[in-house]
């Protein structure tokens, strides 16, 4: 019960902020019935666009069909900021970094955006494949922090106090069942644990075919350094 109205307070939250972009762009928004707006979407109506979110329905007329490209444009133009500030904030030529964001022509511009304010918050530098993209099965795409970014990580913080492996002795194919990884840290009295299971992390490309022992303790340390940033942020 309790996650289900976590996830409705989330739901209502995304809702409000893409409500409130419209709000300034000029689109007029009102309650109506999702079910009738859902059918006018399906009907392909000419005179309105109906667009859901959540609860709500927004009525665009076809004369702000023009606010499209205007929010596209909007968002290129948070993304050219931030790419400015990355830049500036770690030392980096804008123009080798918009280059790099330039070839990623898969990834959404939200994404995009998420890694422009992590290397800042982070300090991490993608040119040095500190910090980077990753896609899913399902096509959803993430920020990856690398494992040289989790190793910078790790090494510049001044809490930091070691971190060890543990396999199980298990095998899979010859490669351990799972593989844990505790990071220690000074000012902590017990260290972040995570362990990762082959059979849910396990990849078909050629590199886990060729070290899949390695890879698996890669997701270990990456999941868990995942955690202790969250605590130390």
């Amino acid at each position: 019960m309790k996650a289900a109205i976590e996830r409705s307070n989330k739901s209502n939250k995304r809702s409000q902020a893409l409500k409130g972009i419209l709000e300034k762009q000029g689109i007029e928004h009102t309650p109506e019935d999702p079910i009738k707006g859902m059918i006018e979407i399906a009907g392909q109506t000419s005179s309105s666009r109906m667009v859901n979110f959540g609860t709500e329905i927004i009525n665009k007329s076809a004369s702000s069909a023009a606010s499209i490209p205007q929010s596209i444009a909007l968002f290129h133009g948070l993304i050219d900021k931030e790419l400015g500030r990355a830049a500036t904030g770690l030392g980096i030529d804008k123009a080798e970094l918009k280059a790099w964001i330039d070839l990623q022509i898969e990834v959404p511009a939200k994404t995009i955006l998420t890694l422009l304010r992590m290397m800042q918050t982070l300090r991490l530098d993608p040119l040095c494949e500190e910090i980077s993209f990753i896609q899913y099965e399902d096509g959803r795409w993430q920020v990856l922090i690398t494992i040289e970014g989790c190793s910078k990580l790790l090494n510049q913080h001044p809490q930091f106090n070691g971190l060890v492996f543990t396999q199980a002795e298990a095998l899979i194919d010859g490669v351990p069942e799972w593989i844990e990884c505790s990071i220690y840290l000074k000012d902590r009295a017990i260290p972040t644990t995570v362990r990762e299971y082959l059979t849910e992390v396990r990849g078909e490309n050629a590199i886990w075919q060729k070290m899949p022992r390695r890879m698996l303790r890669h997701r270990a340390l990456q999941q868990c350094v995942r955690l202790v940033i969250a605590k130390v942020l």
